[in-house]
């Protein structure tokens, strides 16, 4: 980090008071980076993190189309003989992954193995320099690709500091998040956030906030709090909730080492920004958004992140259609799980033994696009759940580790 961090963002960016924070966390409720908030009766509220309501926006700030500019530095253009993608091998790898590193994209080992963390530093160029739409998105490198990626390419932050300030963006429609030290890019890195509802389009109003967000049900192990702190001893539980990355001004206020599992799922490195919500690294970062709320990066760059990030720094979460400063309270709300309705136990006894049978909860059927049926098993036969992934446009996907059991947030 350099010197500028000691001056905080909020003399570019003044908060005015959002009538203090929010209701004290109810104790038997459970957070999740998202939930049916508005509907279930257990909803709990948070204090994990402030939540802050800015209505002045910053003194100067960049559209998103004029956000990319050719200032940076020049190089001796070259070609490339064909076009490069995953699996590939070789020095004109290492060019690519080289050049991406110089315009502040991070794509792993500059080895010359075109592999996952190359085409997520691929897809987050495509997206934010190329304006290519998340969706069609495809990991690799054409000679045409090459030749603009050799422009003096730079990347402004939307709301500058003028150097006084470190701070984060996060762009939910282009899926791409910008660490700025000072007003330069740290690190430039794809991400995937709360899952969208079906038919949700880049052009959906994000002002419905529940009906943007995806629905779950499923089976969740917890052995982390709503405030980051590990639990005596872990909790399974079924719950529900909306998969929503709330917009807004936001600051990291929480980092923790290592894995935590918590009612979100699996998270790497959490730095936490918005009550339960976090950045943090999972061991899949698909091309579409597929969290339940978190800020997903590459295992690889969250470790990295509590280095590049420092409690404190302002974190700018953008959706494309209302500006963080502007957004209302309650659509920076994080939304909460709850317990899931169909998932319940009965015990019958038998009239010649002592012996009882018993039911097992239920556990819902996990995809990545809606909430299942739930699917009700007994103790003659263990309950499943089947995981169903998503193709991205790209012909690779990143693959997660065999033994991991449960799902990333």
């Amino acid at each position: 980090m350099n010197a500028a961090q000691s001056s905080p963002l909020s003399k570019w960016l003044p908060a005015a008071a959002a009538g203090g924070l929010l209701a004290a966390v109810v104790a038997a409720g459970v957070i999740s980076g998202s939930g049916g908030g508005e509907t279930s009766a257990s909803t709990t509220f948070a204090t994990a993190a402030p939540v802050e309501t800015v209505n002045t926006q910053p003194a100067v700030t960049v559209a998103p189309e004029d956000q990319v500019v050719n200032e940076g530095s020049t190089i001796a253009k070259t070609t490339l003989s064909q076009t490069l993608s995953n699996g590939m091998a070789g020095s004109e790898v290492q060019m690519v992954q080289e050049r991406l590193v110089e315009l502040g994209f991070d794509p792993g080992p500059t080895d010359g193995v075109y592999g996952g963390l190359t085409i997520q530093s691929v897809w987050a160029f495509e997206k934010l320099v190329l304006g290519t739409p998340r969706a069609q998105a495809t990991g690799r490198v054409t000679p045409e690709m090459w030749d603009r990626m050799q422009d003096p390419i730079k990347v402004k932050p939307r709301a500058p500091s003028g150097g006084l300030a470190d701070h984060v963006e996060i762009y939910l429609q282009e899926q791409v998040m910008v660490v700025f030290h000072g007003d330069e890019p740290a690190v430039i890195t794809h991400i995937s956030t709360g899952e969208l509802a079906p038919n949700v389009t880049e052009d959906t109003p994000w002002n419905d906030f529940d009906q943007i967000a995806a629905e779950y049900c499923e089976v969740v192990t917890i052995d982390t709090n709503n405030q980051g702190v590990p639990l005596e001893e872990p909790v399974e539980e079924a719950r529900c909730g909306r998969s929503y990355t709330p917009p807004g001004v936001f600051k990291a206020y929480k980092m923790i080492e290592g894995r935590r599992q918590s009612a979100l799922g699996g998270m790497y490195d959490p730095i936490y920004i918005n009550q339960g919500i976090a950045i943090h690294g999972a061991l899949t970062v698909p091309l579409q958004p597929a969290s339940h709320g978190c800020i997903r990066v590459s295992q690889y760059l969250g470790e990295k992140l509590q280095g590049m990030i420092d409690i404190g720094d302002q974190v700018l979460i953008y959706d494309g259609q209302v500006d963080p400063w502007n957004q209302t309270e309650q659509a920076m709300q994080m939304r909460f799980d709850y317990p899931d309705p169909n998932a319940t136990t009965t015990t019958t006894s038998t009239t010649t033994t002592t012996t009882s049978t018993t039911t097992t909860v239920p556990e819902a059927t996990t995809t990545t696009t809606e909430a299942p049926a739930p699917v009700t098993t007994t103790t003659t036969k263990p309950p499943t759940t089947t995981t169903t992934s998503t193709t991205s446009t790209t012909s690779t996907t990143v693959a997660p580790a065999a033994e991991e059991p449960d799902t990333d947030d």
